[in-house]
């Protein structure tokens, strides 16, 4: 066996955009119906499914390691043809596991991390045109001199 290690001579290349992710028709649907289960409709907050999300997911999707972003590609996928039933108890599921001790709750706590970071990622840094989310929650980037 030898030793396949690729070394990047310093200075390091210029920065390379990453390449834009391509959400079909089944992906947007999935996000839209996880949205729906994770961030449901409030009378304060506005629903993820109201917010347009699919104009911002690149913003996140896009600087995701390649492994990552299949795996949640193919979450997604799946989530666009399964009930809202099924997708509530899976992260119900996700959410239980998630607290077991070690090791077994591992893979779940990752799955809790990757699918409602996404959604909340998304929700939180929505950018609407009278900035709805951001006042209810009392933030506000201005710098004061």
């Amino acid at each position: 066996m030898g030793n396949s290690t690729k070394y990047i001579k310093l200075p390091l290349p210029e920065y390379q955009e990453p390449r834009k992710t391509v959400f079909t028709k089944a992906h947007l649907k999935g996000v839209e119906k996880l949205g729906r289960v994770v961030m449901p409709d409030d009378s304060d907050f506005p629903a993820f499914s109201k917010i347009g999300a699919e104009k911002y997911l690149n913003r996140m999707v896009d600087y995701m390691y390649e492994d990552d972003k299949s795996a949640i590609l193919i979450i997604l996928k799946l989530f666009s043809i399964m009930p809202l039933f099924m997708i509530s108890w899976t992260m119900w599921l996700i959410e239980t596991g998630s607290k077991w001790q070690g090791m077994p709750g591992a893979p779940f706590r990752m799955l809790r991390i990757a699918l409602k970071g996404l959604i909340l990622t998304v929700y939180y840094s929505v950018v609407t045109e009278n900035q709805v989310i951001h006042s209810k929650i009392g933030y506000d980037a201005k710098i004061v001199m």
